[in-house]
């Protein structure tokens, strides 16, 4: 009986090998690429937000600190763990002016980096928010 068994599988010696080695570049490659785009969506949500914290900040400060607010993004941005030497902010008052109850608003833009960057481009990603400066 052992004889018989032993026949049966020699032709299939190494096989499983094969099939593994096959399978776990497939599942890795979906892997990597799912951590890719896990931190690409991270990524536009700390830059969507730190447009919004340079909102708070203008409006705060009544519109008239752009550098202030441009070093508030960039700290929202650090403290994320983003590279801010790749963001460029941009502060405009669509109502002419920075005085209340005009309208302020910060744009941040990002060139993301790629992990993978033999795979996947480096898409550039912008952001914006817009307040009103309300007098009370």
């Amino acid at each position: 009986m052992r004889h018989h068994v032993s026949a049966l599988t020699r032709g299939e010696s190494g096989q499983s090998l094969l099939e593994t080695a096959m399978m776990i570049t497939i599942i890795f490659a979906v892997v990597f690429w799912m951590f890719e785009i896990g931190w690409l969506m991270y990524t536009y949500s700390v830059m969507a937000n730190a447009a919004n914290e340079g909102v708070r900040y203008s409006i705060v400060h009544s519109g008239g600190d752009a550098a202030g607010t441009e070093a508030t993004v960039k700290n929202f941005a650090t403290a994320s763990l983003h590279d801010v030497t790749a963001i460029t902010t941009s502060i405009t008052f669509p109502d002419g002016s920075a005085a209340p109850p005009n309208r302020v608003r910060v744009a941040v833009t990002y060139v993301y980096i790629p992990y993978l960057p033999r795979f996947i481009s480096a898409p550039t990603m912008r952001t914006y928010a817009e307040g009103r400066m309300v007098v009370q």
